[in-house]
């Protein structure tokens, strides 16, 4: 299994995951900005089986288009001295989509309370090389990464915080009837993972209701990826 990581501008954006959710595909969005010509963009998060990736990205070279547009290339106000020198705007290509394909060690829907997983998909390790620095006593570093409903997403971050764990908390969105929703990325030890998990599903309420009804697609408390890391610091 693969987690998609991919960003595209935000013209690309609605359609893209349009598209990809009527292909049964489930989709976190991430608004974002891109550093250069400071537009807003989208970063879109994908889990997919190995088997599926392909289509996913032949989906996402139909709909991300490239496009030339021009940026102004004057250099900001204060640092222009006395005389204005006269400034071409200059032709950019932008457009297309970024994609980074990260292996997922496990996967997991949990719906919360004391109901057992309704998935909870292991897969083969991918361990860093011998010489790789950046390893830690408790084992290899993982990083969970767990989209949750808005109204648990306090409990949880709460639930970790109490046991100890440090974590980042993004407000996205679902790509399906776009309603927020809260990816929590937690740092932990291999022997931490089981815990973490744990904790969530612990302070998350208990979903078992479609949404909507008519599509009979069903609500999960949380979708939970477990990446490992190749390497670690602590800068």
């Amino acid at each position: 299994m693969r987690l998609l990581l991919a960003i595209v501008q935000a013209e690309d954006a609605d359609l893209l995951i349009d598209r990809l959710v009527k292909q049964e595909y489930r989709v976190t969005r991430i608004d974002s900005v891109g550093s250069f010509l400071l537009r807003g963009n989208a970063t879109i998060l994908i889990g997919v089986e190995n088997g599926r990736v392909e289509p996913v990205l032949s989906t996402m070279r139909a709909i991300c288009h490239t496009r030339r547009e021009y940026m102004n290339a004057a250099p900001p106000v204060e640092s222009i001295s006395g005389s204005l020198a006269a400034v071409m705007p200059v032709e950019v290509l932008v457009g297309g989509a970024i994609v980074f394909q990260f292996p997922v060690k496990r996967f997991l829907r949990l719906q919360g309370g004391s109901a057992p997983p309704v998935a909870d998909q292991q897969h083969p390790p991918i361990h860093a090389a011998a010489d790789e620095p950046g390893g830690s006593e408790g084992g290899q570093m993982h990083l969970v990464l767990a989209i949750l409903q808005h109204e648990d997403a306090d409990l949880v971050a709460g639930g970790l915080m109490a046991a100890g764990y440090r974590l980042t908390r993004l407000n996205t969105a679902g790509g399906f009837l776009r309603r927020g929703n809260v990816t929590l990325l937690t740092g932990v030890q291999g022997d931490q993972v089981n815990d973490v998990l744990r904790v969530i599903q612990a302070n998350c309420r208990l979903h078992t209701e479609a949404r909507p009804p008519e599509a009979g697609m069903p609500m999960y408390s949380a979708t939970v990826f477990v990446l490992e890391a190749v390497r670690f610091d602590r800068l």
